[in-house]
């Protein structure tokens, strides 16, 4: 019978997770992804302050701009002033030092408008500068009259210089201002002042021109016509002064600091106006005659000039001082925004330092774990006091070193077996060899694993089959006596038989013995039948004995067709055995697969992560080493399963031999029954014999008959005796093979 082994199939291959696509964060360590979230987190803030920032350094800017354009407005005024000083005098007569003064006031604003860079203001400037320079130039010249030097200047002031006043309060953003007190100081200052101041001096110039001509060339009487020229003019002068005084009294009764700070200074502006206003409208409304010379007008006029730009420098200065504020106000906000900005940062980066110290804080303890874990320290323990991922991942990490510590207890626990198991199986292997051997007294020891059940099957069969051919050689011991015995009996039935036949050839010369004869032959038949008899006895033993031989080798083979049932049943053990260690390997690839996840986790950790993923690199070794070690287990059952298919080779060829004994023994038996047929006809011819003396008694006269009948009965008989002996020989020598196959073994006493 042929054992075909079936193949061990290895662990099935381990699903690999899709691979993941590479991202640049990856290269980044936990702490760098968290201070980006921290950044990222903080954007949001950081934005809205730089746009806050933004604002307030754009209003800071647009506050400086402001507060230098009104810085500008006083070189505006101040030119503006000393050309209305040098108007309604004569070239001659106008001051060096002020023509001097009005050309430094120039250069500095045209100087003022090119820093400014505002190409508007620039055109005007220059069209000023050089109307301002032939106004300069007749004062040099000391040509003209009075009259020609104010043309000129009233060119300048009605013209560039007031619309310089408007142009850079555009473009320097004056409007553009939220406080309402501003605006109305900058509508004073850039349109109202610049116009009425210049206007109203006008109007009061004229008729300082009137009484010029009045004086000049009709001796102090003026016309009806100049009358209301004056009238006219002092009028306009008296309402465009009035409008500006509403004005500013509706933004004093607005803004009360306002009207503390500039009030007295405009109060007396419109006292000084309403003194010459007076003056001209007495001297040449009222009177029809008059006596005040031009210059006594002048040096009345001129001061109040001092009180009107005092007002329109105020309320610049003060215009100045909001800008100021502004400016300051919005610098003190971007401060306090930038102040806030590193706040906020400080406060995001604090938080993030202190985040990222628990989050790596307590990564650190499950790498340096891990790394414990990774030396065989399968007792480390994280305590997991959050609910968040780390807190998760320590769960985990706590289980998985659970697991390994169990596992690794498992591991030792199967190894001692193994290694008890494969010393049981090294002490159990050279029974086996003693017992194939022949040495049947020997015993495995039953030990409390796997093959315990196995040692004690092999024992019981080894100690039935001991017993079995313990009666196999009784029983051949038994075949060789009675062959002996057969031997013996067979030669004293060949000797009778030759007795006969002697005495037949004797009967005729010695009939005066037949009666003795007769008696001996009787006496003779009689043992020969009792010889046959006992040959009889003998065969029926020996056939007795055949039959038990033949019952052993029964059991013999049934035991071993039972001890081949056994060693199979060890065969399966150790399949149960090989299913075990494949268990083993699955537990191995799980180990390896969740090592494989733990690499997976681990890389997502970044830099902390790839010291857990060197962990999990040696968990998957170890995984790996459990896997080799099971298929080496394996690989040592598979060939315990092929000396125990040997083992049943074996058995198969003792039950082949004992089979061969079987039909050995057979065959005595055949021949034993054969010789109980010989040894019957034997005994049926003895007592035809003993019968026959006793008629040769009754009838003597048959002797020679009868003794010719003995003598063929006695040929007859020692062919038989001859064929018995051969069969009894025949016996014999199987016996002694029998004893010979036998005499290998060692059986128990």
């Amino acid at each position: 019978m042929t054992t075909t082994s079936t193949p061990t199939l290895g662990p099935s291959p381990v699903p690999q997770p899709p691979a993941r696509r590479a991202n640049p964060l990856d290269r980044y360590s936990v702490r760098q992804k968290l201070l980006l979230v921290g950044l990222l987190a903080g954007l949001p803030f950081a934005l809205a302050g730089i746009t806050l920032g933004t604002q307030a350094y754009n209003q800071y800017l647009q506050a400086q701009k402001q507060s230098q354009v009104a810085s500008n407005y006083l070189q505006l005024q101040n030119l503006q002033k000393n050309l209305r000083y040098m108007r309604g005098t004569a070239p001659q007569n106008v001051d060096p030092q002020l023509n001097q003064q009005v050309k430094d006031d120039m250069a500095t604003v045209a100087a003022t408008v090119a820093a400014a860079n505002i190409p508007e203001a620039q055109r005007l400037t220059e069209t000023m500068q050089a109307k301002v320079k032939r106004v300069t130039d007749l004062v040099d010249g000391r040509v003209g009259t009075a009259e020609g030097l104010s043309d000129q200047i009233n060119l300048v002031l009605n013209e560039e210089l007031l619309s310089l006043f408007t142009v850079l309060a555009q473009t320097g953003n004056l409007y553009a201002n939220s406080q309402s007190r501003a605006l109305g100081l900058v509508e004073l200052a850039s349109e109202s002042m610049p116009v009425v101041l210049p206007e109203s001096g006008r109007y009061i110039i004229n008729t300082v021109e009137v009484l010029d001509r009045v004086q000049r060339l009709q001796r102090g009487e003026r016309t009806e016509e100049q009358r209301a020229q004056v009238e006219a003019d002092l009028t306009r002068g008296r309402d465009i002064v009035a409008e500006l005084q509403r004005e500013s009294d509706l933004l004093f009764q607005q803004y009360p600091d306002l009207g503390r700070e500039l009030k007295p200074s405009y109060d007396a502006m419109y006292s000084d106006l309403d003194t010459s206003l007076r003056l001209m409208f007495n001297e040449l409304v009222v009177k029809s005659n008059t006596a005040l010379t031009v210059d006594q007008a002048l040096d009345t006029l001129n001061p109040t000039l001092e009180s009107q730009y005092a007002a329109f420098e105020n309320t610049t200065r003060q215009l100045n001082t909001i800008y100021e504020q502004q400016r300051s106000a919005a610098l003190n906000r971007l401060l306090l925004i930038l102040l806030g900005l590193l706040a906020v940062a400080t406060l995001i980066y604090a938080l993030t330092q202190y985040i990222i110290g628990n989050i790596t804080g307590r990564l650190g303890t499950l790498t340096q774990a891990a790394q414990e874990l990774s030396r065989g320290n399968y007792g480390q323990r994280i305590v997991a006091d959050s609910q968040d991922e780390i807190g998760t991942l320590s769960n985990t990490f706590n289980v998985a070193a659970e697991q390994l510590e169990e596992n690794d207890r498992r591991v030792a626990q199967e190894r001692l077996e193994q290694e008890q198991l494969q010393n049981n199986i090294g002490q159990f292997l050279d029974v086996t060899m003693d017992i194939a051997d022949g040495d049947l007294t020997k015993r495995g020891v039953v030990t409390e694993d796997v093959l315990g059940n196995v040692v004690d099957s092999i024992n019981f069969m080894t100690e039935e089959l001991g017993s079995v051919l313990t009666g196999t050689r009784s029983a051949a011991e038994s075949v060789t006596a009675g062959s002996h015995q057969m031997l013996s009996t067979t030669d004293t039935i060949s000797s009778g038989t030759v007795l006969t036949a002697q005495s037949a050839q004797r009967v005729a010369e010695q009939t005066e013995e037949v009666n003795r004869q007769i008696q001996a032959m009787s006496e003779i038949a009689q043992q020969s039948a009792q010889a046959a008899l006992d040959a009889l006895l003998a065969s029926n033993e020996g056939q007795q004995a055949v039959q038990a031989t033949l019952s052993g080798m029964q059991g013999i083979r049934e035991t071993a067709q039972n001890a081949e049932q056994r060693i199979a049943a060890l065969s399966d053990r150790s399949r149960q055995i090989g299913q075990i260690v494949d268990t083993i390997s699955s537990i191995a690839s799980q180990t390896n697969l969740l090592s494989l996840h733990a690499s997976i986790e681990a890389a997502g950790a970044g830099e902390a992560g790839e010291r857990f993923s060197v962990v999990a690199d040696e968990v998957r070794q170890l995984a790996d080493e459990s896997a080799q070690a099971s298929r080496q287990i394996a690989g040592l059952i598979a060939g315990i399963q092929r000396e125990i298919a040997e083992v049943v080779q074996t058995m198969r060829e003792n039950a082949e031999q004992v089979n061969q004994g079987y039909q050995v023994a057979g065959t005595a038996g055949q021949r034993l029954e054969q010789i109980s047929t010989l040894s019957r006809e034997s005994a049926r011819l003895a007592e035809q014999i003993s019968l026959s003396t006793r008629d040769q008694v009754e009838n003597i006269e048959q002797v020679s008959a009868s003794v010719q009948d003995i003598a063929q009965i006695a040929e007859r008989s020692q062919e038989s005796v001859q064929q018995g002996r051969a069969a009894a020989e025949q016996l014999q020598q199987l016996a002694d093979q029998l004893n010979a196959s036998l005499s290998r073994f060692r059986l128990p006493s």
